[in-house]
């Protein structure tokens, strides 16, 4: 490629993604203010031309709980872990709660934003690695999201697997359905598997947590022919980085946080290579001026690199699209 490129991918899920971790109780105050952390994303990419990829919960296009039905696979996923199992979270939902796990105004918002693109969080955050769900459930569920989101005139061309549970095994599906790429483990993200040692999972993560802040594995920017094969159908665009939301206790390693970010994607533009940032909107709904402080700091230097180095913000769907003309 001729130029790097900066690539935001955010997981869209309210509480489907995490609703077996959390009470809707602990956290209703932070999930009431996700529509306005969607909005303040879509103002300030828009002050700068930067591009997100939207990968949201198809469950989310939906308005309402009676509305979904119409949707939901015959098919659905026998985990072996039942704490994971949304369509029972579903049956039990109060009518006075479905604000935190329905949106279609939201993800119409989105897609009228033309800057931006509306990808796959799966239909019901499905977890491709768990023990009990087959590639015949993940197969089902892939098919109710393409559905929903077509009934709003949405083409879903990318996904993003929750929790970062890449099946190697299902891509195949991916490709049958229309999917064009998919957000990768970057290298040193090895926790993907739920049945790894538990040792090995806690060295990964405060691994993870320490090089948010200090440079223990580099930029992370990468040049796609390094993760996808010449014949490939499917682009993995892997991530680069998680965007840490803001704690209080940890306020003053926020400037080496940002700096950690800003350097990589210097070099990601020098380079001409690809720097990928995610994380979710709902880690933004604490805190939100501190988030949207650094994120604005992200966006203004975003904008200093793209005069320097004419370093290119663009979404995941058209990168694979590049990539794809470039290897023709």
């Amino acid at each position: 490629m001729t130029n790097g490129k900066f690539v935001i991918s955010l997981d869209f899920e309210k509480h489907w993604g995490f609703f077996d971790n959390r009470h809707l109780s602990e956290c209703k105050s932070q999930l009431s203010n996700v529509d306005i952390v969607i909005n303040q994303f879509l103002e300030q990419s828009r002050q700068h031309n930067v591009c997100i990829t939207f990968a949201t919960v198809g469950i989310l296009f939906a308005k309402s709980k009676a509305e979904i039905y119409k949707f939901i696979p015959n098919l659905k996923p026998n985990y072996s872990n039942t704490s994971l199992d949304a369509y029972k979270l579903l049956q039990n939902m109060a009518v006075n709660d479905e604000k935190f796990y329905f949106g279609q105004d939201l993800v119409s918002q989105i897609k009228n934003d033309t800057l931006h693109e509306m990808a796959t969080h799966t239909f019901s955050h499905y977890y491709c690695q768990e023990n009990g769900q087959t590639d015949a459930d993940f197969y089902a569920d892939l098919t109710s999201a393409v559905a929903i989101a077509s009934h709003l005139d949405i083409s879903l061309k990318s996904i993003v697997f929750p929790r970062n549970q890449v099946n190697s095994s299902y891509l195949k599906i991916c490709e049958e359905l229309g999917i064009e790429t998919y957000r990768g483990n970057c290298w040193f993200n090895f926790n993907n598997n739920p049945r790894k040692l538990k040792l090995i999972e806690y060295f990964l993560k405060t691994s993870r947590m320490i090089d948010s802040y200090l440079n223990l594995t580099g930029s992370n920017s990468f040049k796609l022919e390094d993760y996808n094969l010449k014949r490939s159908k499917l682009i993995n665009i892997p991530a680069s980085r998680f965007l840490r939301p803001y704690t209080p206790q940890l306020g003053f390693l926020e400037p080496l946080k940002i700096n950690r970010i800003k350097n990589a994607m210097t070099k990601a533009a020098k380079r001409n290579e690809v720097y990928h940032l995610w994380w979710h909107p709902h880690n933004f709904a604490n805190n939100i001026n501190e988030n949207f402080k650094n994120f604005s700091e992200i966006l203004e230097h975003y904008s200093t690199l793209r005069k320097q180095y004419n370093f290119e913000s663009i979404t995941m769907q058209k990168l694979g699209e590049e990539y794809r003309k470039l290897k023709n």
